[in-house]
């Protein structure tokens, strides 16, 4: 083989491995993109081990957690809860790192829904590190979101 075959195949081959590697970082971004972060569907021992201890402090509420936090509660069968989910999933989508996303379906957990003295769903709860949550109900539109979020200590996209 001539000097000039060997560099042409060599820049062959060059070109065909950058461009395969460019195209499976595309693919692993455009998964991660993708991925969804998980909701935590919570029952009364979760609340009291790993977020709040209502039992321990039932008159002051005192956080557990190390990410500010938003706290669904709502139904299976509540259509503006049906209509709110998908917008608290692409907040916990986009503010993975700096959020944690619980439900607590208030049928399977009606003690825990008259502790908070849940009365409507959805009702939301929008909890900061060292402060206490702001409560917000119904179907909330995705501004109104974004503008709690700036309150519990995340930095959205709007600031």
């Amino acid at each position: 083989m001539k000097p000039t075959q060997f560099i042409q195949k060599s820049l062959l081959l060059m070109a065909a491995l950058l461009t395969l590697s460019v195209a499976c970082t595309a693919q692993s971004k455009k998964q991660q993109e993708n991925a969804k972060a998980e909701i935590l569907h919570i029952n009364a021992n979760y609340m009291r081990e790993h977020i709040y201890d209502f039992e321990a402090h039932p008159d002051t509420f005192v956080y557990k957690g190390d990410k500010p936090a938003i706290i669904d509660f709502y139904a299976d069968w509540c259509r503006p809860c049906r209509q709110l989910a998908p917008k608290l999933q692409k907040v916990a989508d986009r503010y993975a790192d700096q959020l944690v996303v619980y439900k607590v379906n208030v049928d399977e957990n009606p003690q825990l829904a008259a502790r908070f003295g849940v009365q409507s769903i959805p009702m939301v709860l929008f909890v900061p590190l060292n402060d206490l949550p702001y409560k917000s109900l119904g179907d909330l539109p995705m501004d109104h979101i974004e503008g709690l979020l700036g309150k519990i200590g995340v930095k959205t996209d709007n600031q």
